[in-house]
C-alpha cells in the first residue's frame, strides 16, 4: 500500500527561501494550450543524475534556458547543484563530471527545486527525452517540496521524429541530431550546456512546425504524438 504510505507522509517543513521561491512560482503567469508558439515562452532543461534508475537515483543538477517567441534568451538561464543523500558512483562521476566533492557540497533538493519551479513559472518544460526528466523532477518535487507539479512538457526526443521522420530510422540521439542540423556543443553532460544545445534542436523544430501548420503548443503536443500514431501504423 505504497500509495497509503504517501497519504500518511507529513508535509516537509520548508526553508524561508525555497517558501518564497514556491510563492512567486504560484504567481507565475500560465502559457495556455492554445497559445501561438510564435509569441510563447519555454523552458527547455536538462539534469544530471546520479544514475538512469528513476526509483532509485536522485537529481545532481538541473540547468535551463528560456525560449521566447522562437528565440533563445541568452540572458535568462539557471544552473544549481543538488546535494544528493549519496554520492553516485564514479563511472557516473566520469559522465556528468561532477565529482563527490562538489556533489556533497550541493545546495539543499527543497531550495534548488523550489528555485527551479519559480523559474520555469507556468510554461511548457522541453527536454529531450523528457519522461526521464518529468519523472525526476517531478518525483523530486513531491517528495521534498510536497507539491503535486504538473507542468506541460514537451519531449524534442520525439518531436524530431515526427518533424523529420525520414532521417528519423537511422538518428537516434541528441548529438546525432545536434550533428545533423550543425549544433555545437560546448560541454556535453553539463546540464546548462546540454539544455542550451536543447533549446537550439527545439528552435529549429518550431520553424518547421510553423512550415506544417502547427503553430499553437497544444499544435506541439498533437505533433508529438502523430510520431507514436506513425509507429503504430
Amino acid at each position: 500500500m505504497s500509495w497509503l504510505r504517501r497519504l500518511a507522509r507529513p508535509a516537509p517543513v520548508l526553508e524561508a527561501e525555497a517558501a518564497l521561491s514556491l510563492k512567486r512560482w504560484r504567481a507565475s503567469v500560465v502559457t495556455r494550450p492554445w497559445a501561438p508558439c510564435a509569441f510563447a515562452e519555454f523552458t527547455v532543461l536538462d539534469t544530471e543524475t546520479t544514475g538512469l534508475d528513476v526509483r532509485h537515483h536522485t537529481l545532481l543538477s538541473i540547468g535551463a534556458v528560456r525560449v521566447r517567441e522562437t528565440r533563445v534568451a541568452m540572458g535568462e538561464s539557471f544552473y544549481r547543484e543538488i546535494r544528493p543523500e549519496q554520492a553516485s558512483e564514479r563511472s557516473n562521476v566520469l559522465v556528468h563530471g561532477i565529482g563527490h566533492g562538489a556533489q556533497l557540497s550541493g545546495e539543499d533538493p527543497a531550495i534548488v527545486l523550489a528555485a527551479f519551479m519559480a523559474f520555469a513559472g507556468g510554461r511548457p518544460l522541453v527536454a529531450y527525452n523528457a519522461p526521464f526528466d518529468r519523472e525526476m523532477i517531478e518525483s523530486a518535487v513531491l517528495k521534498h517540496l510536497g507539491v503535486k507539479w504538473r507542468p506541460t512538457w514537451i519531449d524534442t526526443a520525439d518531436l524530431v521524429k515526427s518533424m523529420f521522420p525520414g532521417e528519423a530510422t537511422e538518428l537516434k540521439t541528441l548529438d546525432d541530431w545536434m550533428g545533423r542540423f550543425g549544433i555545437v556543443h560546448y560541454e556535453r553532460h553539463n546540464a546548462l550546456a546540454d539544455a542550451l544545445c536543447t533549446a537550439q534542436l527545439f528552435q529549429v523544430l518550431l520553424a518547421r512546425a510553423a512550415k506544417e501548420g502547427y503553430s499553437t503548443v497544444k499544435d506541439l503536443l498533437r505533433a508529438e504524438k502523430n510520431y507514436h500514431w506513425q509507429r503504430k501504423r
